[in-house]
């Protein structure tokens, strides 16, 4: 008689119940994007300048999408199914539970204090996301201003602190424990986890080396640098390129023809096309800007010099630098103040020739509701009814009160700014 042997028992492994693709995706986004944000705002330290202005915008742009991300996976949480907490002590659930929860306080408090931080700035600059999207500002007073600052702060040390736990937790469920953790998070973690793992935290590693290397370290930038020349009016003059393409037989010629032709006082017209343009220096940078819309009339003969006069006007709201948020910080009330002062005036009565085709104007120039003497050196050429003037001026702009509050420091933004022009006219024919 045969007796069959009792069949063996066999464990049973219960298949890992995984979030779901929407919930996996956006949880990472936001992980690497909370590393790179935490990183990048250590590195918003330093003085005033083109580099940390360019920081501060990136950092206003992955704080918003932060934002829109966490109220995503918010969502995703609340109205979407997602597997059963692990098993374990009642403390140790509740203190997983409360790091959850406290993510998404410092996901969502930590942007929304930073929006109240650029809304209530004295300095309005407008928020453009990444460059390309309008953000608006929150209507909201200026005394929300401090409040939100140490709110903000204390974000960044509790996301710091809540990333610390959480990495902690999901290690010591995965191998001090033995729960499949990693499995039901990381993508593409479905048997071991020990690759995925090493994988996931080199990609956090490496999203805060990045936030915290994105801009180049500002010693080691300008070491780089070249000391800028600085531009008098006389050097920028005598090295026009108008100028030095003449050679001197033509420049004799000039002159003998301007002996036996006297030309009469004529209201010249600018030609199209023209260029006011200007140089400041941002801890020792130069940012290059220009104006896009300005008039001259010019009554001019270098016959009559005495009777000359040059009158220029300029829409300072068409100040261009290249970079939309920098221009509109220009038309603030710290800066050029275009709402109450909308045009700048240069107007000279005072002309004199320098010799060759070099000109001096004496004026005034009327910016921001200040009048100081201003002069500016320009080459004439000047060929039957149509002529051509390049030339340049420096201005202090603190003379002035451009640059208010802690931009009134020279620092910074440097006092002198340089103006350069060219431009082609025309005349009646005489």
């Amino acid at each position: 008689m045969e007796f069959e042997s009792p069949p063996r028992s066999r464990k049973i492994v219960m298949p890992t119940q995984r979030y779901s693709y929407t919930a996996i995706t956006l949880h990472w986004l936001i992980a690497l994007l909370l590393a790179f944000q935490i990183a990048l705002g250590w590195a918003l330290e330093g003085n005033n300048g083109p580099e940390l202005f360019e920081r501060y915008q990136l950092h206003k742009s992955v704080g918003i999408t932060i934002l829109l991300l966490s109220l995503a996976r918010l969502a995703a949480r609340l109205f979407t199914p997602r597997p059963p907490a692990s098993d374990g002590p009642a403390w140790t659930r509740a203190l997983a539970s409360t790091v959850h929860w406290l993510f998404y306080l410092v996901m969502i408090l930590g942007p929304l204090t930073g929006w109240l931080l650029v809304s209530t700035a004295r300095v309005q600059v407008p928020t453009l996301l990444y460059g390309l999207i309008p953000w608006p500002h929150l209507p909201v007073g200026r005394s929300w201003h401090e409040p939100a600052e140490s709110i903000h702060g204390a974000m960044a040390w509790l996301a710091i602190g809540l990333f610390a736990l959480h990495i902690t937790g999901a290690l010591r469920h995965q191998w001090l424990l033995g729960k499949p953790e990693l499995q039901r998070m990381i993508p593409f973690a479905r048997g071991k986890a020990v690759g995925a793992a090493i994988g996931a935290i080199a990609l956090v590693a490496g999203a805060f080396t990045a936030g915290n290397s994105i801009y180049p370290d500002k010693k080691q930038a300008t070491t780089k640098q070249r000391p800028a020349t600085p531009v008098t009016p006389t050097s920028a003059a005598t090295t026009t390129p108008a100028l030095s393409a003449e050679a001197p037989e033509a420049q004799a010629a000039e002159e003998a023809v301007a002996e036996d032709t006297k030309q009469p006082l004529a209201d010249w017209t600018v030609a199209s096309g023209g260029r006011l343009g200007f140089t400041a220096r941002w801890n020792g940078e130069a940012i290059d800007g220009r104006f896009g819309r300005w008039r001259a009339a010019i009554r001019f003969s270098p016959d009559e010099l005495a009777n000359s006069t040059i009158r220029v006007t300029v829409d300072l709201g068409s100040a261009d630098t290249g970079d939309g948020q920098r221009d509109d910080s220009l038309k603030s009330s710290d800066f050029f103040d275009v709402g109450a002062h909308p045009s700048a005036v240069f107007a000279a009565r005072d002309i004199r020739h320098l010799g060759g085709d070099k000109y001096e104007a004496r004026g005034t120039l009327d910016l921001r509701g200040t009048s100081k003497p201003a002069t500016l050196r320009f080459t004439l050429r000047i060929e039957g009814d149509r002529a051509h003037v390049a030339g340049t001026a420096r201005i202090d702009r603190t003379a002035f009160g451009v640059g208010q509050g802690e931009w009134a420091a020279t620092d910074a933004i440097a006092a002198a700014v340089d103006i350069a022009f060219s431009f082609n006219a025309t005349r009646p024919a005489s």
